[in-house]
Protein backbone atom coordinates (compact mmCIF):
# COMPACT_ATOMS: atom_id res chain seq x y z
CA UNK A 1 0.00 0.00 0.00
CA UNK A 2 1.54 3.58 -0.87
CA UNK A 3 -0.09 6.71 0.73
CA UNK A 4 -0.55 8.78 -2.59
CA UNK A 5 -2.47 11.40 -0.94
CA UNK A 6 -3.09 12.59 3.17
CA UNK A 7 -4.71 9.54 4.99
CA UNK A 8 -5.69 8.20 0.89
CA UNK A 9 -3.69 4.23 0.39
CA UNK A 10 -3.61 2.48 -2.71
CA UNK A 11 -2.45 -0.89 -3.73
CA UNK A 12 -2.79 -2.85 -7.05
CA UNK A 13 -3.68 -6.90 -7.07
CA UNK A 14 -4.46 -8.84 -9.73
CA UNK A 15 -8.18 -9.65 -10.46
CA UNK A 16 -8.85 -13.00 -11.11
CA UNK A 17 -11.25 -12.88 -13.92
CA UNK A 18 -9.58 -9.95 -15.62
CA UNK A 19 -5.90 -11.34 -15.14
CA UNK A 20 -4.57 -7.67 -14.95
CA UNK A 21 -4.08 -5.12 -11.89
CA UNK A 22 -7.05 -3.10 -10.94
CA UNK A 23 -6.40 -0.33 -8.29
CA UNK A 24 -8.67 -0.06 -4.47
CA UNK A 25 -8.19 2.41 -2.38
CA UNK A 26 -8.40 3.06 1.98
CA UNK A 27 -9.84 6.29 3.21
CA UNK A 28 -8.62 6.40 6.54
CA UNK A 29 -10.04 9.26 7.30
CA UNK A 30 -13.27 8.36 6.46
CA UNK A 31 -13.21 4.95 7.36
CA UNK A 32 -13.69 3.60 3.99
CA UNK A 33 -12.25 1.27 1.41
CA UNK A 34 -13.18 1.91 -2.43
CA UNK A 35 -13.57 -1.51 -4.59
CA UNK A 36 -10.93 -3.04 -2.66
CA UNK A 37 -9.47 -6.36 -4.41
CA UNK A 38 -7.52 -7.09 -1.15
CA UNK A 39 -3.36 -6.83 -0.79
CA UNK A 40 -1.07 -9.86 -0.17
CA UNK A 41 -1.97 -10.17 4.02
CA UNK A 42 -5.71 -10.10 3.42
CA UNK A 43 -7.96 -7.99 5.65
CA UNK A 44 -4.51 -7.92 8.04
CA UNK A 45 -2.87 -5.18 5.72
CA UNK A 46 -5.82 -2.92 7.02
CA UNK A 47 -3.56 -3.20 10.68
CA UNK A 48 -5.76 -1.19 13.19
CA UNK A 49 -7.46 1.04 10.77
CA UNK A 50 -11.34 1.20 10.86
CA UNK A 51 -12.62 -0.04 8.57
CA UNK A 52 -16.47 0.86 8.93
CA UNK A 53 -17.62 0.91 5.25
CA UNK A 54 -17.05 -0.52 1.68
CA UNK A 55 -18.07 1.55 -0.90
CA UNK A 56 -18.28 0.22 -4.66
CA UNK A 57 -18.16 2.38 -7.50
CA UNK A 58 -20.50 0.30 -9.64
CA UNK A 59 -22.30 -2.92 -8.89
CA UNK A 60 -19.47 -5.09 -10.83
CA UNK A 61 -16.85 -4.00 -7.82
CA UNK A 62 -17.48 -5.99 -5.05
CA UNK A 63 -13.86 -7.60 -5.05
CA UNK A 64 -13.10 -8.67 -1.40
CA UNK A 65 -15.94 -6.62 0.27
CA UNK A 66 -17.38 -9.92 1.56
CA UNK A 67 -14.14 -10.37 3.81
CA UNK A 68 -14.30 -7.14 5.08
CA UNK A 69 -17.78 -7.31 5.85
CA UNK A 70 -17.05 -10.65 8.01
CA UNK A 71 -13.59 -10.18 9.35
CA UNK A 72 -14.54 -6.05 10.37
CA UNK A 73 -18.10 -5.89 10.20
CA UNK A 74 -17.80 -2.97 7.28
CA UNK A 75 -21.71 -2.04 5.70
CA UNK A 76 -20.95 -2.66 1.89
CA UNK A 77 -22.96 0.24 -0.59
CA UNK A 78 -23.57 -0.29 -3.75
CA UNK A 79 -24.96 2.69 -6.04
CA UNK A 80 -28.91 2.30 -5.83
CA UNK A 81 -29.34 1.64 -10.02
CA UNK A 82 -26.86 -1.37 -9.56
CA UNK A 83 -28.71 -2.71 -6.65
CA UNK A 84 -30.63 -5.72 -8.75
CA UNK A 85 -27.10 -7.15 -9.04
CA UNK A 86 -27.28 -8.27 -4.98
CA UNK A 87 -31.13 -9.52 -4.78
CA UNK A 88 -31.32 -13.37 -4.05
CA UNK A 89 -27.30 -12.71 -2.65
CA UNK A 90 -25.69 -13.40 0.79
CA UNK A 91 -24.20 -10.28 0.41
CA UNK A 92 -26.19 -7.59 2.38
CA UNK A 93 -25.77 -4.51 0.51
CA UNK A 94 -27.15 -0.74 1.40
CA UNK A 95 -28.17 1.90 -1.55
CA UNK A 96 -26.62 5.11 -2.45
CA UNK A 97 -27.62 8.14 -4.52
CA UNK A 98 -25.86 10.53 -5.87
CA UNK A 99 -25.52 13.50 -3.45
CA UNK A 100 -25.04 11.55 -0.62
CA UNK A 101 -22.32 11.60 1.98
CA UNK A 102 -21.56 8.22 2.06
CA UNK A 103 -18.31 8.62 4.30
CA UNK A 104 -17.10 11.82 6.07
CA UNK A 105 -15.73 13.81 3.02
CA UNK A 106 -16.87 11.76 0.56
CA UNK A 107 -19.72 12.79 -1.69
CA UNK A 108 -21.44 10.89 -4.60
CA UNK A 109 -21.74 11.97 -8.16
CA UNK A 110 -23.51 10.64 -11.29
CA UNK A 111 -21.21 9.58 -14.54
CA UNK A 112 -24.16 6.42 -15.24
CA UNK A 113 -22.64 6.45 -18.92
CA UNK A 114 -21.50 3.16 -19.70
CA UNK A 115 -24.02 1.76 -16.87
CA UNK A 116 -26.75 3.67 -14.75
CA UNK A 117 -25.31 2.79 -11.83
CA UNK A 118 -21.57 4.08 -12.61
CA UNK A 119 -20.92 6.85 -10.15
CA UNK A 120 -17.57 8.60 -9.10
CA UNK A 121 -16.47 9.42 -5.67
CA UNK A 122 -16.02 13.18 -4.62
CA UNK A 123 -13.38 12.68 -1.69
CA UNK A 124 -12.29 15.61 0.21
CA UNK A 125 -8.08 14.65 1.04
CA UNK A 126 -5.50 16.74 0.01
CA UNK A 127 -6.91 19.24 -2.69
CA UNK A 128 -9.55 16.53 -3.58
CA UNK A 129 -10.15 13.70 -5.59
CA UNK A 130 -12.46 11.98 -7.93
CA UNK A 131 -12.43 8.56 -7.99
CA UNK A 132 -13.93 7.09 -10.97
CA UNK A 133 -15.51 3.51 -11.51
CA UNK A 134 -15.16 2.10 -15.38
CA UNK A 135 -16.44 5.06 -17.15
CA UNK A 136 -12.85 6.68 -17.56
CA UNK A 137 -9.63 4.97 -16.88
CA UNK A 138 -6.15 5.49 -17.09
CA UNK A 139 -4.18 2.66 -18.90
CA UNK A 140 -1.58 4.05 -21.00
CA UNK A 141 -3.37 7.61 -20.25
CA UNK A 142 -6.69 8.29 -19.29
CA UNK A 143 -9.21 6.93 -21.80
CA UNK A 144 -12.60 4.52 -22.09
CA UNK A 145 -12.50 0.63 -21.80
CA UNK A 146 -12.55 -0.86 -25.32
CA UNK A 147 -15.59 -0.16 -27.99
CA UNK A 148 -16.54 -4.50 -26.77
CA UNK A 149 -17.65 -3.30 -23.57
CA UNK A 150 -19.85 -0.93 -24.14
CA UNK A 151 -23.31 -1.33 -25.59
CA UNK A 152 -23.24 1.78 -27.76
CA UNK A 153 -19.60 3.62 -27.48
CA UNK A 154 -20.51 7.05 -29.25
CA UNK A 155 -23.37 7.26 -26.87
CA UNK A 156 -21.37 6.38 -23.95
CA UNK A 157 -18.55 8.76 -24.96
CA UNK A 158 -20.89 11.75 -25.23
CA UNK A 159 -22.47 11.41 -22.32
CA UNK A 160 -19.54 10.46 -20.47
CA UNK A 161 -18.08 14.21 -21.67
CA UNK A 162 -21.12 15.73 -20.89
CA UNK A 163 -20.58 14.68 -17.43
CA UNK A 164 -17.00 15.88 -16.93
CA UNK A 165 -17.90 19.36 -18.09
CA UNK A 166 -19.84 19.39 -14.83
CA UNK A 167 -17.34 17.47 -12.69
CA UNK A 168 -14.48 19.37 -13.75
CA UNK A 169 -16.44 22.54 -11.72
CA UNK A 170 -15.33 20.33 -8.25
CA UNK A 171 -12.78 20.87 -6.30
CA UNK A 172 -9.77 18.33 -6.87
CA UNK A 173 -6.67 17.69 -8.01
CA UNK A 174 -5.97 14.11 -7.84
CA UNK A 175 -7.75 11.36 -9.94
CA UNK A 176 -8.59 7.61 -8.81
CA UNK A 177 -9.14 5.11 -10.69
CA UNK A 178 -10.57 1.35 -10.43
CA UNK A 179 -8.64 0.49 -13.68
CA UNK A 180 -5.44 2.30 -13.62
CA UNK A 181 -2.74 4.29 -12.03
CA UNK A 182 -4.03 6.93 -9.93
CA UNK A 183 -3.10 10.48 -11.02
CA UNK A 184 -1.98 12.14 -7.11
CA UNK A 185 -1.35 15.60 -8.62
CA UNK A 186 -2.40 17.44 -11.47
CA UNK A 187 -5.60 15.51 -12.66
CA UNK A 188 -7.47 18.39 -12.95
CA UNK A 189 -5.12 19.12 -15.79
CA UNK A 190 -4.73 15.67 -17.50
CA UNK A 191 -8.75 15.90 -17.07
CA UNK A 192 -9.32 19.13 -18.92
CA UNK A 193 -6.78 17.94 -20.93
CA UNK A 194 -8.66 14.73 -21.58
CA UNK A 195 -11.88 16.87 -22.26
CA UNK A 196 -10.25 19.30 -24.68
CA UNK A 197 -8.71 16.28 -26.66
CA UNK A 198 -12.09 15.37 -27.64
CA UNK A 199 -13.70 18.33 -28.55
CA UNK A 200 -10.51 19.39 -31.24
Amino acid sequence: MDEILPGVWHWTTVHPNLQQPVSSYSLEDAGAAVDPLLPEGGVAAFGDWAVQKVILTNRHHSRDAAQIREARGATILVPRPGLHEYEGSELEVEPYYPGDEVAPGVRVHELAAISPDDFVLHVSAGLGALVFADGVINMNGIGFVPDGLMDDPERVRARTFERLHELVQLDFDALLFAHGDPIPSGGRDALLAFIAAEAS
